[in-house]
């Protein structure tokens, strides 16, 4: 979907947003235009794509019918980009440029910045001696793509890339190992797009990590979904591992999509809801720390990718970090209240 600037209506699916009943939403201040060197975005403007990822559909069958980003400008250079977000700006949505486009993915809500912190935490208590972790870093994806993750893993003290070779920022800082993107608005399907952004031949991330989470039921459940992505897999674009490990077993739509989309083998996709291939038998519940079918181990070869600054590397390092997805399921559940 597009946003304009005129005072046509804004559609997507069968909700509609024009500029006035967005305005009338807004601050007096709002209506101030933000200078963006060569980029202009409108606050009203901002509001009005916060109002239409607010009203996206929420039932999870529809949210396979269509991408659910909003187009906000076109035609927009890497340069002008990255200056934009060099003013720290507090917006009321996510955006990220994509091959020259500004789009709205993605509102900042607590169940979405707790599960990629809890991930963080998790992780700084395995090891933070010899890993570096943090967020709010816009990475320059391609010649005019650019986006922020949630969150961010690297060797605290990676080499920087020798100049003139490709570097995350324009202050040559070295590329994260892991990513760490969290999906409440965005579909399984944005989800899944990005990773050939984040994996394109520019960068040096190795790992993915993207958790979705769908809106609670009406029953209090909640389903969840974790993917793990590694470059040095045969097929770097279709996860190695897939889980689902919320109170809600996947509805119909989201194990379709996993399997016959994405192409994730039957015996890669695990968890709630779903049998094992071989014995047939129902996978159990997700509802105590330490089940081993919802650990999700983070290889150790590629979160370090062989960096000669981390010594000694020890056999509880090369072992890897194993997430428990049950710590993520609470974090998620407790700012729900389900």
């Amino acid at each position: 979907m597009t946003l304009t600037s005129s005072n046509a209506e804004v559609r997507y699916n069968s909700y509609y947003f024009t500029h006035s009943q967005a305005r009338a939403a807004l601050p007096t201040t709002s209506t101030q235009e933000l200078n963006l060197t060569k980029v202009r975005l409108l606050a009203k403007e901002l509001v009005l794509a916060k109002n239409c990822l607010l009203a996206l559909p929420q039932k999870e069958s529809d949210e396979y019918k269509e991408l659910r980003e909003l187009v906000l400008r076109e035609n927009v250079s890497l340069d002008a980009y990255l200056k934009y977000c060099e003013c720290d700006l507090n917006l009321p949505v996510l955006i990220y440029l994509d091959n020259g486009t500004i789009k709205a993915y993605e509102l900042p809500t607590l169940p979405h910045a707790t599960a990629s912190a809890t991930i963080k935490v998790a992780m700084g208590a395995w090891n933070c001696r010899d890993l570096k972790y943090g967020d709010n870093a816009t990475l320059i994806l391609g010649t005019n793509s650019s986006k922020e993750p949630d969150s961010w893993v690297r060797p605290k003290n990676r080499i920087r890339p020798r100049p003139g070779t490709p570097a995350a920022n324009n202050l040559g800082a070295a590329y994260p190992t892991m990513i760490i993107e969290v999906g409440y608005c965005q579909s399984l399907p944005d989800l899944h797009r990005k990773v050939e952004l984040y994996f394109s031949q520019r960068t040096t991330i190795q790992i993915i990590l993207f958790i979705k989470i769908f809106k609670p039921r009406r029953n209090n459940t909640i389903t969840l979904i974790v993917a793990k992505y590694v470059r040095t897999s045969l097929t770097p674009l279709i996860p190695e591992q897939v889980i689902s490990f919320g109170t809600a077993a996947p509805h119909k739509a989201t194990k379709n999509y996993i399997t016959n989309i994405m192409r994730v083998p039957q015996n890669h996709f695990i968890g709630f809801g779903r049998r094992d291939p071989v014995t047939k038998n129902s996978y159990p519940a997700c509802n105590m720390a330490g089940i081993g079918i919802y650990i999700m181990n983070i290889p150790a070869n590629e979160l370090f990718d062989g960096d000669i600054t981390v010594r000694p590397f020890t056999q509880e390092m090369n072992q890897g970090f194993n997430l428990d997805l049950y710590e993520i399921q609470e974090a998620i559940v407790d700012e729900f209240n389900v």
